[in-house]
């Protein structure tokens, strides 16, 4: 069975995790695991959000549990009163998300009757930080799933895919006539959509140089989408219309064939050469941009 690059990765980051916490003296070198594993995520984005967030976390419920530790170790009253807190301070300051790491720290620390409760609280922001670094520069030195690579694969796979469905329309096969025809490119226009939000925030963050001749991937979403659109109509017109000289023209030169165009002049075949031509300018347009044949 082929093991991921991520299981791989997420295995590094929590050796030199650990590793690094034995030789800076960590008092729990676990804790620098356990925070590598959780911030190693799929893109850099959720890997960011992730450690941040856990960091943040980290912070507050050992500032608090501090606090707390130097009241009274160990009170129940007092842990609930302090779970509050933190709650609240978390949803005042949007940190929605770093509350559990925030309240299991806190607790940590309350619980620890033995011990110096300063030196415990910063060895756990100190654990935390190490194996969420660690975890950040793995994931971006070792094969980084940047989002733009996953985009450009999955527009040119659903390229190469609308190439098909159309000539499979044009030469009126059996699936032009029903909607499972596009199904699969559907589900790969939706895998784009979802990656996409993803992209401007990694953009947002300076992952990548500006690279003047780099395809715009936005431009190149929409020209998918106004693709899917037309093809869309087409398969839902249904089959048997006459095609137009030019259409003809692009159609032969596109795949090979030996169409004869006609002059038109029915409404329903004036509509249909309308999306026919539309949907091969969009897709001429994108096979230019990525360089596919």
């Amino acid at each position: 069975m082929k093991i991921g690059m991520r299981t791989i990765k997420t295995s590094i980051a929590v050796t030199l995790s650990i590793s690094l916490g034995y030789i800076l003296g960590l008092n729990s070198p676990f804790f620098a695991g356990v925070a590598a594993i959780i911030a190693m995520q799929g893109n850099l984005v959720d890997s960011y959000k992730m450690g941040k967030n856990r960091i943040l976390g980290t912070v507050l419920g050992a500032t608090v549990g501090l606090l707390g530790s130097l009241i009274f170790v160990g009170n129940p009253l007092l842990i609930g009163i302090g779970i509050i807190i933190i709650i609240q301070i978390c949803n005042k300051l949007g940190w929605s998300k770093s509350i559990s790491i925030a309240t299991i720290v806190f607790i940590s620390i309350m619980m620890n009757v033995e011990g110096e409760k300063i030196y415990y609280s910063l060895n756990r922001v100190l654990d935390t930080m190490v194996g969420i670094v660690v975890a950040v520069v793995v994931n971006f030195i070792i094969s980084p799933p940047l989002t733009k690579n996953k985009i450009y694969a999955a527009s040119e796979n659903i390229i190469k895919e609308f190439s098909q469905a159309l000539k499979t329309i044009i030469l009126n096969e059996d699936c032009a006539l029903n909607d499972s025809c596009l199904k699969e490119i559907e589900d790969k226009l939706e895998a784009i959509n979802n990656e996409y939000p993803i992209l401007l925030e990694e953009q947002n963050i300076h992952l990548y140089r500006k690279d003047t001749n780099a395809i715009d991937l936005e431009l190149s979403r929409g020209l998918i989408k106004k693709l899917y659109s037309n093809i869309n109509i087409m398969t839902q017109m249904g089959t048997g219309f006459k095609i137009h000289k030019d259409n003809a023209d692009i159609l032969n030169s596109l795949y090979g064939l030996n169409l004869v165009g006609n002059d038109i002049t029915d409404n329903l075949d004036i509509v249909y050469n309308y999306h026919l031509g539309a949907s091969l300018d969009c897709l001429e347009r994108l096979k230019t941009m990525f360089g596919i044949l």
